[in-house]
């Protein structure tokens, strides 16, 4: 007899309220999807993973004044838990948006005594985009309908302007036991960022359309 497989999440379905939601705003809160011993396990997961961080060779690269370059990119690094949470709400990810929407990447995101990230869009391989806190105090997103369309380099010459409010726009948290969705290849978006010593990681896992 063939044991029962792991049951991983409690839910992988969305209500119709939270397809209205995203549907109107681009985002949504989507709480519960797990329980806190997950939890635990995925921040266990993105510690251990933090040593084989790598940056990405691919990603969004806001184009920034040299005043404004970061000193160094965002490690990342996936972890098999991580990627059966993210083929287990694959589900979820095309109820939420009514789109045949398949896998793409799943990985942790590593910030180190500051969690800032500049103005940008998500590549298109994030039709939709699934984040939550792995581990550590992360600051709130920040999401910018008003700058909907925008190409990179006007995000870029916002991001090196300092005039522009950096604590503007609609601020987004992760909730403890589940993701925030966000439509991250249209709607702009950057986190101000905190310096604070330690370290913290952010999980994003990301989906497109396959047709």
């Amino acid at each position: 007899m063939t044991a029962a497989p792991d049951v991983l999440l409690h839910r992988t379905t969305v209500t119709r309220a939270e397809q209205h939601a995203f549907a109107a705003h681009g985002h949504v809160r989507l709480p519960g999807l797990w329980d806190r011993a997950l939890a635990g396990r995925i921040a266990a997961e993105g510690r251990a993973r933090h040593a084989a961080a790598v940056i990405p060779r691919r990603g969004p690269r806001t184009p920034v004044s040299a005043c404004r370059l970061p000193a160094r990119g965002t490690p990342a690094a996936g972890g098999p838990l991580l990627a059966r949470i993210h083929r287990e709400l694959t589900g979820a990810a095309r109820a939420l948006t009514g789109r045949l929407l398949v896998p793409t990447f799943a990985a942790y995101g590593y910030y180190e005594n500051d969690d800032e990230v500049f103005l940008h869009i998500d590549t298109e391989q994030c039709g939709l985009t699934l984040l939550t806190t792995a581990f550590g105090d992360v600051g709130p997103l920040h999401v910018h309908p008003g700058l909907t369309g925008s190409t990179m380099e006007r995000l870029g010459a916002l991001e090196s302007d300092p005039a522009w409010d950096r604590h503007g726009g609609t601020r987004l948290t992760y909730p403890d036991t589940g993701v925030t969705a966000l439509d991250g290849h249209v709607l702009p978006h950057h986190r101000p960022g905190r310096r604070a010593p330690g370290l913290r990681a952010v999980a994003a896992l990301c989906y497109r359309p396959l047709f």
